[in-house]
């Protein structure tokens, strides 16, 4: 059985925004990888200077305040660690915007944990933040080199 992930951020937009953010791969592609593409409810992120490839079925609720995405294919890290994992979600409004709730379930114990905690905690709490806040978030490969 695999551990739950979590961790829970701010951000100054509405929770409607944060949501697409989370859904749309042209969005996707502003925050945590150039190489986001996707149709319907499928989306495919691409690291392919590593050769790495994640695979998602992107879900939300009606009124998009709970936004999931279940892993149905990848290699991240050289690792199979998140097939078969999800992860959720949950927005709350606030007075300045969104609190983020993120849990990234059924994480098997990989090695690749700590590294995997470190990278939503950047693309989550740093990049998705920032590109909502002002327009420009920190995708790779632009903040990091390959």
């Amino acid at each position: 059985m695999g551990q739950t992930l979590r961790q829970q951020f701010h951000i100054a937009a509405a929770p409607e925004v944060v949501a697409t953010a989370l859904t749309a791969p042209a969005h996707m592609a502003q925050w945590w990888t150039r190489e986001a593409e996707g149709q319907g409810r499928h989306v495919q992120l691409d690291w392919s200077a590593h050769g790495w490839r994640v695979e998602l079925d992107v879900m939300h609720d009606v009124d998009r305040r709970r936004v999931v995405w279940h892993c149905t294919r990848s290699n991240m890290l050289d690792s199979e660690a998140w097939v078969g994992s999800s992860m959720c979600f949950e927005l709350h409004p606030t007075a300045t915007g969104t609190r983020l709730d993120f849990s990234h379930l059924d994480y098997p114990d990989a090695p690749c944990k700590a590294t995997c905690e470190g990278g939503w905690a950047f693309f989550l709490g740093r990049s998705l933040k920032q590109y909502l806040e002002t327009g420009q978030g920190m995708p790779y490969p632009d903040t990091f080199s390959t």
